[in-house]
This record gives C-alpha cells, structure tokens and sequence, in this order.
C-alpha cells in the first residue's frame, strides 16, 4: 500500500506590463509617462515585489517580463532563493515570459522555450502557393519547466505563456494553444513512468466565451462549424455557427496540425495525428465527417474550481475589460484548493498606485496528495 504522501504549493501568475509596452499599452506619449510617477519603473518593481513578500509563492508565472536584473537584485535585498527561467519574445522585444520558482523547494529537471511559430511546416499544397500566408509567423512564446519537489518528490510540468492579442485572428490563438498542449503531452510522454501534475498560467487574450478556453478545458473542438473572426471572444462570445465553414477553415486547420514543436535539450520533433479528408492527408483519420482538434490532456481552472466561476475581470485597458487571465491545472493526484486571491471588482483603470499593471494577479494557493 503506497503511503500518502501530500504537499502544500502556492501559484502566483501575473502580466506585469513591460515596461517597454508603457506606451502602447496605455495609449500615453513618452513625455506623459515620465510625469506619472506610480509609472516609473523602480516604482512598479517595488509594488510587484511587495505582492510577491505578502504571497510568499513557491512558484511565479510572469508574462511580459523583462530580464532587467530588478527582480533578482530584490530577491537578493530578502535573501530570498528563487530562481528565474526567462524567453524573450523573438525580434525586436525586450519582453517575454518568465518562470520563477524557489530552489530550495524544487530540483530543475527540465526545461525549454518554445517560440509558438511554425518551426518545421510540412509542404502542403496551399503553403506552396505564392503570398499563402503562414499563420505561426507571430512574436509569441511558451516558458516551460518540470520541477521535482524535494519534499514529496512530485513532479511538476509548468507553463507560462502570453496569446496573440489581435481580435480577429482567434484562429492563430487556437493554433497556439494546440501547440502549448501537443508540446505538454510530448513532454508527458518522455516522463511517461512519472506521474507529472501539469500547471498552466497565462494570458490568453482570450475569454472564457472562446473556443481558446473551450478547447483547453473540454476533449475536443469540430473546427468545420467555428466562425474565425469570433474564436477569441473579444468580439463576440458566440464563436460556433449552424453552417459549414469548411471552405473557410479547412486551410488554417491543416496549418494547426501540420506545424509540430521542436525541442533543442532532448531532440523531439512531435508528430502529430491529422483527422482531415483530403487528397494527402487521409493517412490516419479517426474521423470522416469533419474537421476535429482533439485534447488529450483537458485542464482544469482552480478559479472555476473554487469559485464556480473566472473572475469578472482581470485585464483593463482602452480597448478591452475583462478576463484575458488563467490559471490551469491537469493531474491525477488529489487537489485541495485551499484559496484563491479576490481579483477587485470596482476599479477604473489600471495601473493606479496600488496596482502596478493593465492586469491583477492570479493566485492560488492548494494542497496537492497521492491518495
């Protein structure tokens, strides 16, 4: 009989605005920015770390975080032992995606970034065409790390990544997210004898109303029927329409699945399974009436988990107010959510003095047991 073996693990993930996204951000000149002095850079660290020592998390997921040496010379001011796994973004940004965790709680045992871009395409027909355009060719990126705890040896796959935020373009989203998921269960496959809890925090610059979100939490998505430009919920939340799209959406589907992640540390190319009918992709369908995106690795929200609903709103900006936020989970073993941070309700705009990026943290903090 295996003895219970349990563990209490506290998730902190958070957009903290780049510093170099001020302007576009915010909408504001250089000039006006440097008169607003909750913008000023040492201003903002201080409020992030301040949230940092008042959670005391084990873990942090930082989208839009840049490799300044602010944090890390903080963390030293408390003789605190985090670690940081950074990706910038590829081209011409200072900002990307971080994982922070502490190194006296967890042993490193893996970890990658993966630029969510079509790294190895396969050559079919329509990409051959001249102008065809490539859907992946976005600055886009996923930081992941498998943690194992010294304490309970659990393993942990940890991602944090930061969506596309174009409006329309939910189609290159779902992409993404397929990548992020097909990337995860390749990963699990290569530590298939260990039993790995998965968690996943990011901003989606999607709703919950999104075939983005639908598509992580539930087995699979019939791409023939979704509607394009509504997929990501910041214009409409109703993304699925009676009629076929399958003209529409037969070419994007193909890119989705024939676009594969790579990893430099252990060499994987992924392979992944085609379901569509077609003159050359006919070789290992499991279904003969449509387009299909299966997952094979369904998560959880620890918000919709413990509250019975995502927060009303986590992201605030001048063009869009709403939940863009979230905190996934996938594991076998027993989870006790013990809480999870209030987002506030009555704000006018963000940042202010007290809140020191365009989005309120996430936090949770559970009990995680064998048995």
């Amino acid at each position: 009989m295996e003895t219970k073996t349990e563990e209490n693990i506290k998730i902190l993930s958070y957009n903290i605005l780049a510093q170099s996204l001020l302007i576009d951000s915010l909408k504001l000149k250089k000039e006006e920015i440097s008169e607003i002095s909750y913008l000023n850079i040492d201003y903002r660290f201080d409020k992030i770390f301040e949230k940092i020592l008042e959670l005391s998390p084990d873990i942090c997921l930082f989208q839009e975080y840049e490799n300044n040496g602010k944090l890390k010379k903080l963390f030293k001011t408390k003789n605190l032992s985090y670690e940081i796994i950074f990706k910038k973004r590829p081209g011409n940004h200072e900002e990307g995606c971080a994982i922070v965790y502490d190194k006296k709680k967890f042993r490193l045992e893996y970890y990658s970034a993966l630029e969510l871009r079509s790294e190895n395409l396969k050559n079919y027909k329509y990409s051959k065409k001249k102008g065809s355009p490539n859907l992946y060719n976005k600055e886009n990126v996923a930081t992941i790390a498998v943690l194992e705890s010294y304490k309970t040896s659990f393993y942990y796959l940890i991602i944090c990544s930061h969506l596309l935020f174009n409006n329309n373009r939910g189609d290159i989203k779902l992409g993404q997210i397929y990548q992020i998921i097909q990337t995860v269960l390749l990963i699990k496959n290569y530590y298939k004898n260990i039993n790995i809890t998965t968690i996943f925090g990011a901003d989606l610059n999607s709703t919950e109303k999104s075939a983005i979100y639908d598509y992580i939490t539930k087995e699979k998505l019939d791409v023939e029927f979704l509607i394009k430009n509504y997929l990501s919920g910041q214009t409409n939340d109703n993304y699925i329409s009676t009629e076929s799209q399958y003209k529409d959406n037969s070419l994007w589907y193909n890119e989705i699945i024939n676009t594969y992640p790579k990893f430099d540390k252990n060499k994987i190319i992924l392979l992944t399974k085609k379901y569509f009918i077609g003159d050359e992709y006919d070789d290992d369908s499991e279904n003969k009436n449509g387009l299909i995106l299966e997952n094979k690795m369904v998560m959880k929200s620890f918000y919709k988990e413990k509250n019975g609903k995502e927060p009303k709103c986590t992201s605030y900006s001048k063009t869009f107010r709403g939940t863009f936020d979230y905190l996934f989970y996938n594991t076998s073993y027993k989870i006790d959510i013990q809480k999870v941070l209030d987002i506030p309700e009555n704000i006018n705009k963000l940042p202010d003095k007290d809140n020191p990026s365009d989005h309120f943290p996430l936090f949770v903090e559970f009990n995680i047991s064998n048995s």
